[in-house]
C-alpha cells in the first residue's frame, strides 16, 4: 500500500481480517501492515482475529506490492523507448588519474540524430569542441586525431533491439569519405610521423571487424548507448566489460538499484565489481600469460548512474566510474559524466 490515504472502518461482529481484505482484493498481511503504519495510538492488529478490535484502517487507492513494482518499472527505460532514449547533445567531462601519469581532464560536446526506420535505429553521433585541460588542443599528434575522426563523422551505428551498438550503418561509405577527405590532412599535416599515423588510421577504419570493437568499447559509448536490460535487472549478472584502453573485456558481477524518489528522474546505479583473476601487467599488454601468479591480480570496479526522465525516458544525465587497484593502491581511474545541454 503505498497511499496513506484511508477510511476509518468500523469492524462488524462477524467480519476478520481476511475477510476484509478480500472485499478490497487486498492481501491480508498488506491491510495489517497499512493498519499498524497509520493507526497511531489505536490498536494495532497482532493476528487475523479481529475480536477487541473496534475498527481498522483501510487505504482508500490501494496498490499492492506488485502493481507498485510494475507501475515503477514502466517509469524506466525499455526496448520500447530506444528511438526518444537520447537527447540531441550531451556535455562531455572524462577524467583519467593514472600512477606515474599527469592527470588528464577532458571536455567536449556529442551530437546524437536518430532515425528510426521501419526494422532499425540508426544513431549518428559526432564529437566536438575537444578541450584537453581546459584548452584546445595544439600538439601536432592530438590534432591529427581529430581530424581523422572528423572527416568520418558523424559515425552512423546500428543500434541493436537491446539498445547496444551493433554494426556500422554503412561501413564501406564511412571508409570512402576517408578516402575522399585524406589528401587535404596529408597536405596540411606532412612529415613521416603524420604519414604514418594517416596509413595506420586508414588500415584500422577499413578493418570493420576491428573499428567497431575499439569503438563500441570506450567508456563512452558503453554508457551511452547502455544494454537497456540494464533497467530492468532484479538479481545480479555477469558480463564482460573493457576497464583499460587496448586491453581486453574483463568478466564482473553486476548488479542494479534503482531509485524513485526524485520527482523528475529515475536514478538506475548498475555497480560491478571484477570476477575475474588479471595481472597488472597482462591488463596493460592486453592479453594473457601463462602461470601468472594469482596474488598479484589487481582489484577493479565500475560504478554507472543513470538519471532518465521518469515520463519520456530520456536520458539526462550519467556518470561513470572504473577504479583499477594494484597492491592496495589506485593504479587507473576513469571517470565520465554527461549531462544534456540546457
Amino acid at each position: 500500500m503505498m497511499k496513506k490515504d484511508f477510511i476509518k472502518y468500523k469492524v462488524k461482529p462477524d467480519d476478520s481480517l481476511n475477510s476484509i481484505a478480500f472485499r478490497m482484493n487486498m492481501n491480508k498481511h498488506d491491510l495489517k501492515e497499512f493498519h499498524n503504519q497509520n493507526c497511531g495510538k489505536m490498536d494495532k492488529l497482532w493476528f487475523e482475529s479481529l475480536r477487541g478490535v473496534d475498527f481498522i484502517l483501510i487505504p482508500i487507492a490501494y496498490v499492492s506490492k506488485e502493481e507498485y513494482e510494475d507501475l515503477l518499472q514502466k517509469r524506466l527505460p525499455s526496448a520500447q523507448d530506444l528511438a526518444s532514449l537520447h537527447a540531441d547533445e550531451y556535455n562531455i567531462t572524462e577524467n583519467i588519474q593514472q600512477f606515474n601519469k599527469n592527470e588528464l581532464t577532458f571536455n567536449y560536446k556529442v551530437n546524437i540524430e536518430i532515425d528510426q526506420k521501419a526494422t532499425q535505429i540508426i544513431a549518428k553521433k559526432r564529437q566536438k569542441n575537444f578541450k584537453k585541460n581546459n584548452c584546445t588542443p595544439d600538439d601536432k599528434v592530438s590534432s591529427l586525431a581529430l581530424a581523422c575522426m572528423e572527416t568520418v563523422s558523424p559515425i552512423p551505428f546500428i543500434i541493436s533491439p537491446d539498445g547496444k551498438i551493433s554494426s556500422f550503418a554503412n561501413h564501406k561509405t564511412l571508409v570512402q569519405k576517408f578516402k575522399d577527405n585524406q589528401t587535404a590532412i596529408r597536405d596540411f599535416f606532412t612529415g613521416a610521423p603524420s604519414k604514418a599515423y594517416i596509413d595506420l588510421f586508414y588500415e584500422n577504419i577499413s578493418n570493420e571487424k576491428y573499428f567497431l570493437k575499439k569503438i563500441s568499447s570506450t567508456l563512452l559509448n558503453k554508457v551511452l548507448f547502455p544494454d537497456i536490460n540494464w533497467f530492468s535487472r532484479k538479481s545480479s549478472w555477469v558480463e564482460r566489460f573493457k576497464i583499460y584502453p587496448n586491453s581486453f573485456p574483463l568478466k564482473f558481477d553486476f548488479n542494479a538499484e534503482y531509485f524513485h524518489e526524485n520527482i523528475e528522474y529515475v536514478e538506475t546505479v548498475i555497480k560491478g565489481i571484477i570476477a575475474e583473476n588479471c595481472s597488472l601487467q597482462e591488463l596493460i599488454k592486453g592479453s594473457r600469460f601463462e602461470n601468472e601468479k594469482q596474488e598479484d591480480s589487481i582489484n577493479a570496479s565500475i560504478e554507472i548512474h543513470y538519471f532518465t526522465n521518469k515520463f519520456t525516458k530520456q536520458l539526462a544525465e550519467a556518470s561513470a566510474t572504473i577504479c583499477i587497484c594494484h597492491r592496495n593502491e589506485l593504479f587507473y581511474k576513469h571517470y565520465l559524466n554527461l549531462k544534456t545541454q540546457k
